[in-house]
């Protein structure tokens, strides 16, 4: 009697079923009633139905090995850390805060870190901290301080003084990076990993699970240090509105935080002169999956043009970024590295933002490259074109549309810097809505090239929806 071989990659419910009714003349020859009604067939059926089942399971479990192919965010997160790559959290919008007096002072007004201010919006209040102390000299009435959206939250933990403690924190917001921890009055800093950690190292890892709760973990007393019995730990952090903290300029408008002088509160008054950018969610399971190699391939320093870019894509409110080469700036000159850098939801970077991503390029550079950052150059569009519509369509609603799809194409999450502007796909784009017939387009007649450092955004839009005749 021969063996049937059952395909390994026919594993669905039909093939299963398939291969196991060809199998049965081979095992009897009394068996010959196939039909649905009859009962051995009835229970191959459920066979067939469980087998199936746990096929896509196993399939699905093999899946969630593999980076490309995860995904649950929980198995993203414990693949990257393998490779020393952690999914950023929420990350605070920044921007620039100017504080007023009415008249000059005798003397320096200090503003301290941590000072809150707040945007009064329709949807909701949004607070922003400043992120450094800021002085308003004596006979001056302004400074400007950078800050970033989110309120300060602190919490006070004990340490048991046993070795590998780990503490959760409530807060599930917390901003990208704002964690701060103080114990006995000494600073403690946040590292990726205790593999270079030495017993009396200051320092702690932080992990955040698919669901958004935070742990902190210290050492264990040979790969970093163990914060003493009964010591207080004081955990430090922000709690942030993500990508909705990006607002206009001049909208913020109250101070939170009273500001004394010699014991004398001080009339201050507060606005944003530059818009809140780079305010993002939760870093996405696809960017992480692109990101995850692109800084593997980097080793993590910054050597070649793809390091630079890689590493400035890959910190927190970095949208885009592209390195400018020697024949693409002027006024260059050799070891220097100039690049563009958008944040998280278009618009200019903060001057923080710069600062921070500055200082993180700074120390994994080669020593003798200079870094200088620009802001992307957002070049405008127009459309003029006469879209013409089917006999019986609504032509207000055809104009919506086209305005839509128009606004899709052109959307930040599409455009990257120096991505041409394709004559073919505005066409395609607007002769695709819904109820047009055709289209004729006036401005632009051909492809736009778009500049190293420039990012094609939609200019001033002349659509004139007609009937096809």
């Amino acid at each position: 009697m021969g063996r049937a071989s059952i395909g390994y990659i026919n594993k669905d419910y039909d093939s299963i079923r398939q291969e196991l009714l060809a199998k049965i003349p081979q095992l009897t020859d009394r068996w010959t009633d196939f039909n649905y009604s009859d009962l051995g067939v009835v229970l191959l059926d459920l066979f067939c139905g469980v087998g199936d089942m746990l096929a896509y399971y196993l399939d699905a479990q093999a899946a969630e090995a593999f980076l490309p192919t995860s995904r649950q965010r929980q198995n993203v997160i414990n693949l990257c850390k393998l490779v020393s790559y952690r999914l950023d959290g929420p990350v605070a919008a920044s921007t620039s805060l100017r504080f007023s007096l009415a008249a000059p002072l005798d003397a320096d007004l200090i503003l301290p870190k941590g000072t809150a201010c707040k945007a009064r919006l329709e949807e909701g209040d949004i607070v922003f901290t400043t992120a450094a102390e800021a002085t308003i000299p004596k006979g001056q009435t302004k400074v400007e301080a950078g800050a970033r959206q989110g309120e300060g939250k602190i919490e006070r933990l004990t340490s048991t003084g046993r070795p590998n403690q780990s503490f959760p924190i409530s807060g599930t917001n917390i901003a990208q990076g704002t964690i701060r921890i103080t114990i006995q009055n000494q600073d403690w800093t946040e590292v990726l990993h205790f593999q270079e950690s030495g017993d009396d190292s200051r320092h702690f890892q932080i992990d955040t699970d698919s669901l958004d709760r935070t742990r902190i973990f210290f050492g264990d007393g040979l790969r970093g240090r163990v914060p003493p019995v009964g010591a207080e730990i004081t955990v430090e952090y922000l709690e942030t509105l993500g990508a909705d903290g990006n607002l206009g300029s001049d909208l913020v408008s109250e101070l939170l935080s009273p500001v004394y002088l010699d014991s004398e509160q001080v009339a201050l008054t507060v606005t944003n002169p530059v818009p809140a950018t780079n305010g993002a969610d939760r870093e996405s399971l696809e960017h992480a999956r692109k990101q995850a190699p692109a800084e593997v391939r980097s080793l993590w320093k910054a050597v070649t043009k793809d390091d630079y870019q890689a590493l400035a894509e890959g910190f927190p409110g970095v949208a885009k970024a592209q390195v400018l080469d020697v024949n693409d700036c002027k006024n260059i000159r050799y070891y220097q590295v100039n690049m563009a850098v958008a944040p998280d939801g278009g618009g200019p970077p903060s001057a923080l933002l710069k600062q921070d991503l500055s200082a993180f390029l700074e120390s994994r550079k080669v020593i003798t490259i200079e870094i200088n950052l620009f802001d992307p150059a957002y070049r405008p569009v127009n459309v003029d074109a006469e879209v013409y519509a089917y006999v019986g369509e609504d032509l207000d609603l055809i104009r919506s549309r086209t305005e839509q799809a128009l606004e899709e194409l052109f959307a930040f999450e599409q455009m990257a810097f120096g991505m041409p502007v394709r004559f073919s796909d505005l066409v395609s784009a607007l002769d695709g809505v819904r109820g047009v017939s055709h289209v004729q387009m006036y401005a632009p007649q051909q492809d736009i090239d778009i500049r190293p450092g420039e990012i094609a955004v939609l200019g001033q839009l002349n659509i004139d929806v007609r009937r096809a005749s």
